[in-house]
């Protein structure tokens, strides 16, 4: 991919300041009480690169991207809005996210993001009477049709503010006809909080912690008279659910704490340009904790920066994506297909304004 290279500039520690009061604030927030065994609740990548696996950012920058890449760099003020569809219990959710991007500095930038993911009609099914003798020789124990069963609706809503730090060097030249090697390292802290709710107030959820990550994109096709890098190659690793902060719910009137496992992303991933068919290809390879030992592979093809496809593995699914974009506007599409047999395509819409 093509980039240009941002040069350091003198700043103060103002960006450092607003990091460290983050930190103090969210490790400040403790959890007590009875411990129970469930999943915690943890977002999916955004839309656009869920056809990659997970495996490597997509060249599309969507709303949340930083959220597993927050060392990557694009626009430095930005407001993106992405709407999608996804099955949950069967049927429909909306999910709605929004990102703010401000930069303080060239290489100093901050994400404000935030979500809400709905998921309507969900029926109350009433509990069944009697033991399974019961109800196959009394049909006064069988339950009726669902058809008027109370519905309900799940609500989730979700905050974030992410602070990334960028500081630019070289690699020297190893002798006369080598030429320096830009490279580009990034730290990112993402401060994330969620609460959900099921109407009527039987069942709420919430949580505080946080996400690090850091990156090392090596500008290896730098051309110093173009300014311009036609491959890159990025090595990033990232931690998730940090803190020992624990989930909070509530059944009932009854409050119950659940324990977050602490994960981590280890990426490695090279980008080419081939400027004569105006395209990028990008290939990464990513070892999460929660897959195992079989590590996500993933690839993105885009054209003019207007076009892409995307194709991704790891140890649950294939996926496959694309995108269309146009100036300030996107249409995004994944595919999931699981050893079940079941699928999961997700569909959004992203606009996005400088």
């Amino acid at each position: 991919m093509r980039q240009k290279l941002s040069r350091p500039s003198e700043k103060d520690y103002l960006g450092y300041k607003i990091l460290l009061t983050l930190l103090i604030a969210i490790f400040a927030e403790k959890g007590f009480g009875e411990e129970f065994a469930a999943e915690a609740f943890l977002l999916n990548a955004s839309v656009a690169d869920n056809g990659t696996s997970g495996a490597l950012p997509s060249s599309y920058s969507t709303a949340t991207q930083y959220l597993d890449y927050p060392g990557s760099f694009n626009s430095t003020r930005l407001f993106r809005l992405e709407m999608a569809n996804l099955p949950v219990f069967g049927d429909l959710s909306q999910t709605l996210n929004g990102a703010i991007n401000y930069a303080i500095d060239p290489n100093t930038l901050i994400n404000v993001f935030g979500q809400t993911l709905t998921t309507s009609d969900i029926a109350v099914l009433p509990l069944l009477q009697g033991s399974r003798e019961d109800r196959l020789n009394d049909p006064t124990f069988r339950p009726l049709p669902c058809d008027g069963c109370n519905q309900m609706r799940d609500v989730v809503y979700m905050t974030n503010i992410n602070f990334m730090r960028r500081f630019d060097f070289e690699f020297p030249r190893i002798d006369i006809s080598t030429r320096p090697i830009p490279v580009q390292f990034s730290i990112g802290a993402t401060t994330k909080y969620y609460y959900e709710e099921l109407e009527g107030g039987d069942y709420l959820s919430q949580n505080l912690n946080a996400d690090l990550g850091m990156s090392m994109k090596l500008l290896w096709g730098w051309d110093p008279v173009t300014k311009l890098s036609d491959r890159n190659v990025t090595f990033h690793v990232s931690g998730f659910e940090l803190l020992p902060t624990k989930q909070s719910s509530e059944f009932g009137g009854v409050q119950v704490y659940e324990s977050l496992t602490r994960r981590y992303h280890l990426t490695a991933s090279i980008e080419e340009a081939f400027p004569s068919w105006n395209s990028t290809v990008a290939l990464g390879m990513t070892q999460k904790s929660e897959q195992g030992n079989v590590p996500a592979i993933g690839i993105e093809w885009g054209f003019q920066n207007i076009f892409f496809l995307r194709g991704g593995y790891d140890a649950d699914y294939l996926s496959a994506g694309a995108t269309v974009s146009w100036q300030w506007i996107g249409l995004n599409y994944a595919f999931r297909h699981h050893e079940l047999g079941t699928s999961l395509y997700q569909v959004s819409l992203q606009l996005q304004w400088p």
